[in-house]
């Protein structure tokens, strides 16, 4: 059960960028943030329509976040979108274990980011090494938009975490076009 109300009075754009995403419960209770939450929405689309980015990869990514950060809301709406991305079955399941992905048909590439997503979560830091080796594969622009999807969906699965929001019944998470 949520820990607080879900706003009821949304700005138009809020409530438009919210309908956009397919008007979850995370929306509507942190949409009593006003002009903060429309910011953070818009900088969500950006992350969310990237071409920098594949679509796979920025899912792996949030799908291991929210099984090591324990957020059962964030890996819910985002499994269908990352099967949709290409994450098979077998690979989701091997996202939810507590060490590092390996197998279940990562390249390199996907290792190597998967990597610089654990180590932070699990150690608070993250070696010269790991950031080296996932700049090599990505480039500077991957690199940093990766890094700010780690911090992004880190950041949410700590509020679904605190607010403990009820995973909708009836919609799912859609990208914006």
């Amino acid at each position: 059960m949520t820990r607080i109300p879900y706003c009821t009075s949304m700005s138009e754009r809020a409530r438009q960028l919210s309908e956009e995403r397919g008007n979850l419960n995370v929306y509507r209770a942190l949409a009593h943030a006003g002009e903060v939450f429309t910011g953070w929405m818009l900088a969500g689309r950006e992350a969310l329509t990237s071409p920098v980015v594949p679509a796979r990869l920025r899912e792996l990514v949030i799908l291991r976040i929210g099984y090591l950060m324990n957020a059962p809301y964030e890996t819910a709406q985002h499994t269908t979108v990352a099967a949709h991305a290409g994450v098979s079955a077998r690979e989701r399941a091997a996202l939810s274990s507590p060490a590092p992905p390996t197998g279940a048909g990562f390249d390199e590439t996907e290792r190597s980011v998967l990597e610089l997503s654990t180590e932070p979560l699990i150690t608070k830091t993250v070696a010269a090494e790991r950031v080296n080796a996932a700049r090599e594969r990505l480039g500077d622009a991957a690199l940093i938009e990766d890094l700010l999807v780690i911090s992004r969906w880190s950041g949410l699965a700590l509020m679904l975490n605190a607010l403990d929001d009820d995973l909708d019944t009836d919609a799912r998470f859609t990208v914006p076009r």
